[in-house]
């Protein structure tokens, strides 16, 4: 669990762990020098609970390392990588053993909501649920050993943004210390390509269909959040990596180029709105478009945006088609809507 100013939450999420029904567990909390009371409070768990650790970096090193720190310390068979201001499920632990027990795959997946809270009253304005039901099974588990099973089953995922989180997750630690898995340096995408990189090496998979952990945003400035510089490019990187990874696995399908035409187009959309934010000129928005829309992906990735929803034609068809004139002044409609109604930007920016 990586720890940064979170004074506020990391209690209920660290008591969430204290009240598991399933008991052979440790927690190796890192302290990435947090300016706030996060680091005693979780010192605190430690003094009172033997499973609890505490590791606190020299000088703040962000996100990732300090999960790389984690990974170092782990001993356990399997590793989750919680966040410590999100809340779980008081059977977390116990539903995931019980389902390693029976089946000891190198991935275990399970669903989880989307909170949308009240900045100051903390109750819950909007929910969103990610699970195995949207990816159209019936089952309550899905497991398999077939590796073109996997690779569909990945593009599933990330269809309905359950494969980039990492706290969703159980991860063979074996596979992560055997090929020296670690998360990179970079902001925003690391949950991503780490998830990847494991992917690379996974042979046997299994999705849980019971909603385990509660994705809390409440306002709070999350770990992985704040100002990216270079946003769009970031998500390149992402949309780029899945392809590559599709290509390699001979699965890049019409299916899989659908969705990652809509992350490419969906980013672009975002970073345009994040442009209007900063005070760029719309000119200069116009200019770089206009390059954007010379590159080899943007190319590649107009010829495969499906036109399967209002979302989609409103939003991201005009970017496709290089009426950027087009999507800018909706851009301004989405930007407007972020400042002065989130409720309904939050519920709007989940449609896909």
């Amino acid at each position: 669990m990586p720890t940064y100013g979170v004074g506020d939450y990391i209690g209920d999420a660290l008591g969430c762990l204290s009240m598991q029904t399933y008991d052979n567990f440790e927690v190796i909390i890192v302290d990435d020098c947090s300016p706030d009371k996060s680091g005693e409070i979780a010192y605190g768990f430690t003094q009172r609970d033997d499973r609890y650790f505490y590791v606190k970096h020299d000088v703040n090193k962000g996100v990732s390392e300090a999960r790389n720190t984690g990974i170092e310390h782990a001993t356990g068979d399997y590793i989750l990588f919680l966040d410590p201001d999100d809340l779980y499920e008081r059977d977390l632990l116990r539903v995931c053993a019980a389902a390693l027990e029976r089946n000891p795959v190198d991935l275990l997946v399970y669903s989880f909501t989307e909170d949308y809270r009240n900045c100051e009253s903390g109750k819950i304005e909007y929910r969103k649920c990610v699970s195995l039901e949207q990816m159209d099974y019936d089952d309550d588990m899905v497991s398999t050993k077939d590796p073109a099973t996997i690779h569909k089953m990945a593009m599933q995922m990330e269809a309905i943004t359950m494969l980039g989180y990492p706290w969703n997750k159980c991860y063979k630690t074996s596979i992560i210390k055997e090929h020296g898995l670690k998360f990179q340096q970079i902001k925003h995408v690391e949950d991503i390509l780490f998830n990847c990189d494991f992917l690379d090496y996974t042979t046997s998979l299994t999705v849980l269909n019971d909603v385990m952990y509660h994705y809390r945003n409440q306002g709070q400035a999350r770990l992985t959040g704040g100002a990216i510089d270079d946003y769009f490019k970031l998500q390149k990187i992402r949309v780029q990596r899945i392809y590559d990874q599709q290509q390699q696995w001979k699965t890049c399908d019409f299916e899989a180029l659908g969705t990652l035409s809509k992350i490419y187009f969906r980013s672009f959309q975002s970073a345009m709105v994040r442009q209007i934010e900063s005070g760029i000129k719309c000119d200069d928005i116009l200019k770089w478009c206009n390059v954007e829309s010379e590159t080899e992906l943007y190319q590649e990735m107009k010829k495969y945006l499906p036109d399967d929803s209002k979302t989609l034609k409103f939003l991201y068809k005009p970017l496709a088609q290089g009426m950027f004139g087009t999507a800018l002044k909706r851009a301004r409609i989405m930007e407007y809507t972020k400042h002065h109604f989130p409720g309904i930007f939050n519920r709007a920016k989940q449609l896909r």
